[in-house]
């Protein structure tokens, strides 16, 4: 299950960030959730180095793939070293083998999972309120256009797990990019997601839809 916390983590402060398409001086937190709507759907390359602590010193392990964020969810594709996927709803977390097999965890049978789903769900509808009542939100941006954003959990389950989540970006003025997302795990490891290749369009295709088992 701490695997599964710390990924849809990961997906929360992804599709956080991917929400807004503008950025300025004195940008907040609200401002940035107001623009979920403006790019229904994002897509990119990610690579996503973890780095362990052993007895034998520090050990990064090093995946790559694609990703797809739209409101009602998330497609990790992992191309590298092997492939799977991982199709996060709302209401369901589902990961797809190579072989295409299929293994479900459902909200319901999860208060743990169902709290962190419900605050995906918030922040795709623009409900701060219950963002914070999770997570410390302390948003900061830099004269270089840099910007960096931190969440640090409230809920005991999920701090029990990740101690802090980092984002980072750049500005020009008129947009805004997503760099790097860290995961600082209570042990000490730690989780980058590097994001590159942005795309954006407006509807998800037939395919995607069928990923996210939309009609």
């Amino acid at each position: 299950m701490n695997r599964k916390i710390k990924f849809v983590l990961s997906v929360i402060a992804l599709s956080f960030v991917f929400c807004a398409n503008s950025f300025a001086a004195g940008l907040t937190v609200q401002d940035v959730c107001k623009q979920l709507a403006v790019n229904p759907v994002t897509k990119g390359d990610f690579t996503q180095i973890k780095a362990v602590n052993s007895a034998k010193g520090k050990r990064e392990l090093k995946s790559s793939g694609v990703y797809l964020f739209c409101v009602d969810g998330i497609v990790w594709e992992t191309k590298k070293p092997f492939p799977s996927s991982m199709i996060v709803t709302p209401s369901v977390i589902t990961q797809v083998g190579a072989d295409g097999s299929k293994k479900e965890i459902n909200a319901k049978d999860n208060q743990s999972f169902a709290s962190i789903a419900s605050t995906l769900v918030a922040i795709f509808s623009n409900d701060l309120s219950l963002l914070q009542k999770n997570f410390t939100v302390d948003f900061k941006a830099a004269a270089d256009n840099s910007w960096e954003m931190n969440l640090l959990p409230k809920d005991s389950t999920i701090s029990s797990v990740v101690g802090k989540i980092v984002l980072k970006g750049k500005s020009n003025g008129k947009s805004t990019s997503l760099d790097s997302i860290i995961l600082t795990e209570n042990g000490g490891n730690t989780v980058t997601y590097q994001f590159t290749n942005q795309t954006y369009s407006k509807e998800l295709t037939s395919d995607e839809k069928a990923k996210l088992n939309l009609k």
